[in-house]
């Protein structure tokens, strides 16, 4: 009994050990086996790529040229002091509609015109409307021109003033069918903001006196955010020194605030070295952060540089100014580059005393394909164009009802000035990026506004099934 229990021992031992083994390496070798040895199964689901279609274009004009506080027992009524003549017309395959949009706050205004363009074919209409008024009175004298726009959620006005003798009105059209709810943020020279908020039913413009947000201030900024639905906002300016008129401007708004930016159509009439009465002047604001500013003028005729480019430095939040009377009078385009977005509008006068006029020019966005645009009517109407890219181009200009096309040969980076028509719609055709603005020029006349690309369709959309 004793000799035998240690070799059962042993040998039950072994077996487990060999047991155990053999166990060991079958749990190995199914765990390798299992990513080795079983068949992957991919499915990548069906997808299409499908284009929306565009809604109907919508497009506000600012409507009447409005007058405030003529009645001194009524200092904040707003009155009619002038009438625009409207331009309007579509492309070839593009309807227009004519629509009104009511007015509150306005003795005697009416309406104000807007027009309609259903899509064609997946494309948006191609519709374009322009207006202009030539004011002359005791308290109001000028002339002023401005592109009918489609609305939008957000806008900025860069222009007009707060101060004694500057009688400035934002006007703010709801076109659509939704009452929007509309926040103006006002930016100044000295930092910090303020904000107030005007309740825009459907269908209707409201006439907001800039003072009310920017009393005192001499370069105010606004920030124009929509609720509920988009809204077209525009800046009417008119100017009083010594008691005498000295011009009046409807301004368009800035889509967004942007790293590089042209401004087209800006014109040198006359001199002045003082900062406080520039003729010639870019209002500048970087609302989110501290930026470093390039301002480089370029001759509308050829687009080569002017003199040496002028850098600044903006404190973020707070409105800045370039003075650039030095410049010999000319038409220019002053690009900008910034190393954070800024938002940015040239001012031009022809001089400081009775009989002169003024106007804001705002960013030319880059257009490509075709685009309508209105010439409205006013004084010897150019068409400045810049070529946006590094590759020579010709752009095709037709009157959108017919008639002989201009081929516009553009180098790169170059421009060219056109004698356009007044009155008339025409048809701008790219295959590359450039920027356009209308200008006028007379004695007693400055205005201009830049030329926007047609509404951009929704953008494709990928659909997969599941």
């Amino acid at each position: 009994m004793t000799g035998k229990t240690p070799r059962r021992i042993l040998a039950t031992g072994a077996r487990l050990v060999a047991g155990i083994a053999v166990s060991a390496a079958c749990v190995a070798g199914a765990v390798i086996a299992v990513p080795a040895a079983w068949p992957t199964v991919a499915h990548t689901p069906a997808s299409t790529t499908v284009r929306p279609v565009p809604g109907d274009t919508l497009l506000s004009c600012t409507g009447p040229f409005l007058a405030l506080g003529r009645d001194a027992a009524a200092a904040t009524r707003l009155s009619v002091a002038g009438t625009p003549t409207v331009t309007s017309g579509a492309s070839a395959g593009s309807d227009l509609t004519a629509t009104e949009i009511g007015v509150t706050g306005v003795d005697g205004a009416g309406t104000v015109p807007g027009f309609t363009g259903a899509p064609n074919d997946r494309e948006p209409a191609q519709i374009a409307a322009a207006q202009s008024v030539k004011v002359t009175a005791d308290d109001l004298s000028g002339f002023a021109a401005s592109a009918c726009r489609p609305p939008s959620m957000e806008s900025w006005i860069v222009g007009g003033a707060g101060t004694t003798g500057s009688n400035d009105i934002l006007l703010i059209a709801n076109p659509g069918a939704v009452t929007a709810t509309v926040t103006l943020t006002e930016y100044g020279s000295a930092g910090g903001t303020h904000s107030s908020e005007v309740v825009l039913p459907a269908r209707t413009q409201s006439a907001v006196p800039l003072a009310a947000g920017s009393s005192g201030e001499a370069s105010p900024v606004v920030k124009v955010s929509s609720d509920g639905a988009p809204v077209r906002a525009a800046l009417q300016s008119s100017l009083i020194r010594a008691l005498d008129p000295v011009g009046i401007d409807l301004q368009d708004a800035i889509a967004q605030p942007q790293k590089h930016l042209s401004l087209l159509g800006v014109r040198a009439v006359v001199g002045s070295a003082d900062d406080d009465n520039a003729s010639t002047a870019v209002r500048l604001l970087a609302p989110d952060a501290d930026t470093t500013v390039t301002l480089q003028p370029r001759n509308a005729a050829n687009g080569a540089k002017v003199g040496d480019p002028k850098t600044v430095k903006l404190t973020g939040g707070q409105v800045g100014s370039v003075n650039l009377s030095s410049l010999k009078p000319g038409l220019y385009a002053i690009d900008i580059t910034a190393s954070s977005p800024v938002v940015a509008a040239a001012w031009q006068t022809q001089g400081f005393s009775k009989g002169s006029d003024f106007a804001w020019m705002t960013p030319a966005p880059d257009i490509t394909g075709s685009t309508a645009f209105a010439v409205a009517d006013g004084p010897a109407p150019q068409l400045h164009l810049q070529n946006a890219s590094d590759s020579a181009v010709t752009v095709q200009l037709a009157p959108a009802s017919g008639g002989a096309m201009q081929n516009v040969a553009l180098q790169p980076q170059g421009a060219a000035t056109i004698t356009v028509s007044q009155g008339t719609v025409y048809t701008l055709s790219s295959p590359t990026a450039v920027r356009a603005a209308v200008v006028y020029s007379a004695p007693g006349q400055l205005a201009g506004y830049p030329v926007w690309p047609a509404d951009v369709a929704a953008a494709p959309i990928t659909v997969y099934q599941r």
